[in-house]
C-alpha cells in the first residue's frame, strides 16, 4: 500500500491493483458573494471557509468605483465547526470586529478556517 495525499495505491508483487482517490483536493473551500448597501453605497462581501485552514485569498472589486481603502470586518470563527457557546463558555464562538486596508480595487486577507466574514467598504466621498 502506497498512501499520498488523497490517493491510495495497492500493489501486489510489484504490480498496480488497485487505486483509489479524491481528485477534488485543488477545490478551495471558500465561497464569497458581493452586494451594495443601497442605501448607503458600501460594499458588502461575506465570505465562508469550510475548511480547517485559513485560507489566503485575494477578491478583486474591480468596477466597483473608487474605494475609501478601508473597511471593517466581522469575523465569526472557532477551532471546531463543532464548538457551540456554553453556560461555562458563553463566548466560545462570538465575532470579533477588525479593521480592513488596502489600496486599490483588490482586497487581500487571510481567511480563518472554519469562518464567516462579513467586510463592509465604504465607497471614497460617500457617506454612512
Amino acid at each position: 500500500m502506497v498512501v499520498k495525499g488523497s490517493f491510495v495505491r495497492g500493489y501486489l508483487d510489484g504490480k498496480l491493483i488497485q487505486e483509489v482517490g479524491d481528485t477534488r483536493n485543488n477545490v478551495k473551500s471558500i465561497s464569497v458573494s458581493a452586494a451594495i448597501d443601497d442605501k448607503s453605497g458600501d460594499i458588502i462581501l461575506k465570505a465562508i471557509n469550510a475548511s480547517y485552514e485559513p485560507l489566503h485569498t485575494k477578491i478583486d472589486l474591480e468596477g466597483a468605483g473608487k474605494l475609501s481603502g478601508s473597511g471593517k470586518a466581522i469575523v465569526l470563527t472557532s477551532e471546531s465547526p463543532l464548538d457551540e457557546n456554553t453556560l461555562e463558555e458563553p463566548t466560545k464562538v462570538s465575532p470579533k470586529n477588525e479593521d480592513v486596508n488596502f489600496s486599490g480595487t483588490t482586497i487581500s486577507r487571510l481567511f480563518p478556517g472554519n469562518s464567516f466574514t462579513v467586510i463592509r467598504i465604504t465607497k471614497s466621498g460617500e457617506k454612512k
